[in-house]
């Protein structure tokens, strides 16, 4: 491919937003061609307006521009089997990214989330292309989520509240609050930065999988 990439595997629509979309922005505004897989249409949610979600997804992948398939594994059973993982192998060769985004694994938090993460994660780990594997942060907060890399979606996170408020089928979730999301993201911006940090700062923590520089990039760093 002629640009760089990046492509987000989960299970559900929403998962991205609330995890890594303020970092999907952030790739967009650099030039990344930005990727969304769903596993599932997420018709298994607690929601009574469950069906709505394909296309609310449709219309957060539009506020930065990103191409997003949905995929029709089952909602609430999504098997680590063959199909599962081949489903993500044709979507890295498809997409070809240097970066993959996707859910903490044995965080216990959803069995489809574990499934997508790990076979994302064992995927993205054989394709060539990939140079970084990152974790999200659960949607509900989770003892297991020791971050170890972090971004700065302040200047992106108009951009992801604005996906997240696509979903009006989710609306009444509490972690899809925008109080709840400014909150985790200012305090994951004390943990990034020095305790000064202004508290109008917002970061996207994720835990590191793997991370892959050449010389010339390692050099820029320091």
């Amino acid at each position: 491919m002629s640009r760089k990439s990046v492509l987000a595997v989960f299970a559900h629509p929403d998962d991205a937003e609330l995890g890594c979309f303020g970092t999907l922005a952030s790739l967009r505004d650099c030039g990344f061609a930005v990727y969304i897989v769903s596993l599932t249409t997420g018709a298994n949610s607690s929601s009574p307006d469950a069906a709505r979600r394909p296309a609310e997804a449709k219309e957060s992948a539009r506020v930065i521009g990103a191409d997003l398939v949905i995929e029709n594994f089952p909602d609430g059973d999504l098997a680590a089997k063959r199909e599962t993982y081949a489903c993500v192998a044709e979507h890295l060769n498809r997409t070809d990214p240097v970066v993959v985004i996707t859910h903490l694994t044995g965080a216990q938090d959803h069995q489809d989330h574990d499934t997508a993460g790990r076979a994302a994660q064992t995927m993205a780990g054989r394709h060539g292309g990939v140079k970084l594997i990152l974790q999200t942060e659960p949607p509900l907060m989770n003892n297991l989520f020791c971050p170890d890399f972090y971004v700065d979606v302040t200047d992106f996170m108009a951009a992801k509240l604005a996906a997240i408020g696509q979903y009006e089928s989710e609306r009444d979730k509490p972690y899809a609050a925008e109080q709840a999301i400014r909150d985790r993201a200012t305090w994951w911006a004390r943990q990034a930065e020095t305790h000064e940090v202004s508290q109008t700062r917002y970061y996207e923590a994720f835990k590191l999988t793997k991370a892959k520089l050449d010389r010339r990039r390692l050099a820029g760093l320091l």
